[in-house]
């Protein structure tokens, strides 16, 4: 979907930022009620099931929160309801840097392994997790640590309750590798991700792409939330790009539901944003910024200095 930067602008201006964020939030709440008509039409009248559902996307589609709301949801409707991330399977960052290395993966200089990797995960282990709790066994889940740079035994432990369903999400949740095998009553597939671009009517060069919107998110959630410099976003952005290409993207294939992330008052936070964070970034951050947005876009909507949004939103993820 494409929209006029100037026609937003003119509705935010006109309708008020509120007015924008309940129309974005309906679009989403409408797309979990489908998926949750889905869910009861094969669940109905039915005693007792396994069911797994697969939440894969490119980085910074809002994986995570839309997880826990899809759980949240699921839950009030009787059904005991888990999630699991893949990134709590993570192989230890010394073992995927030396192995890659090993491999000729990555450069021998290399000080960053590449994650988007299939084989950057305990793939082994995520299965042994899978089996023990489908065969009624008490189930501890793994937890990654970023800062340590490895899996600790101290994630919950989750059992069969006799209506199961397991939410298994991960940028490599739509590989075969990840759902293959599975023996389960439901079996239920989602690609999520951010699809709306905004374009100026002055020129189609003057746009914002799904790509940029993402870039946004994740250069402010990881300084926040992972302690990431916006130097090593950067840095980082174009290896994980490569990997959205040659492992994510060829898997949307076997989606059996697309769900968009896009919110129409989202541009205007973090476009305001990023253009903050340029006050203090150094000439090297501001280069290597402008190399995966165009900040004259950025400068093409207002600025909004309160967001005010639902609690249970996807996009808390990204608002801090």
């Amino acid at each position: 979907m494409d929209t006029y930067i100037e026609d937003l602008n003119k509705i935010a201006e006109r309708a008020g930022i509120d007015s924008l964020i309940r129309t974005g939030e309906a679009a989403i709440n409408l797309q979990y009620e489908n998926l949750l008509r889905t869910l009861d039409a094969k669940t109905k009248n039915v005693e007792s099931f396994f069911g797994v559902i697969f939440v894969a996307g490119p980085s910074a589609s809002g994986k995570t929160t839309f997880s826990l709301r899809l759980a949240d949801k699921i839950r009030s409707t009787g059904i005991s309801v888990n999630v699991i991330s893949l990134d709590d399977f993570y192989h230890s960052r010394s073992y995927n840097l030396s192995r890659q290395k090993r491999l000729g993966i990555i450069p021998e200089d290399a000080v960053e392994a590449d994650y988007e990797r299939i084989d950057a995960f305990d793939i082994a282990k995520f299965k042994r997790v899978i089996k023990s709790f489908i065969s009624w066994k008490e189930t501890r889940l793994p937890s990654f640590d970023f800062d340590a740079g490895r899996a600790f035994e101290t994630g919950p432990v989750i059992t069969r309750k006799g209506k199961d369903v397991l939410i298994i999400e991960g940028i490599q949740g739509m590989n075969p590798k990840v759902f293959g095998g599975f023996k389960a009553d439901i079996k239920f597939k989602i690609y999520i991700c951010p699809f709306n671009s905004y374009t100026s009517k002055t020129s189609s060069k003057l746009r914002l792409t799904p790509q940029m919107v993402r870039f946004m998110r994740r250069t402010n959630r990881d300084l926040v939330t992972r302690n990431a410099s916006v130097l090593r976003t950067c840095k980082l952005w174009p290896s994980v790009r490569q990997g959205e290409e040659d492992y994510i993207k060829p898997a949307k294939k076997y989606a059996d539901v697309f769900i968009n992330t896009s919110y129409s008052y989202e541009p205007f936070y973090l476009c305001g944003r990023m253009l903050e964070l340029t006050k203090s970034m150094t000439e090297e951050e501001l280069q290597l910024v402008s190399k995966n947005l165009d900040l004259s876009v950025a400068e093409l909507f207002y600025r909004f200095r309160e967001f005010e949004i639902p609690k249970d939103s996807i996009f808390n993820e990204f608002l801090y």
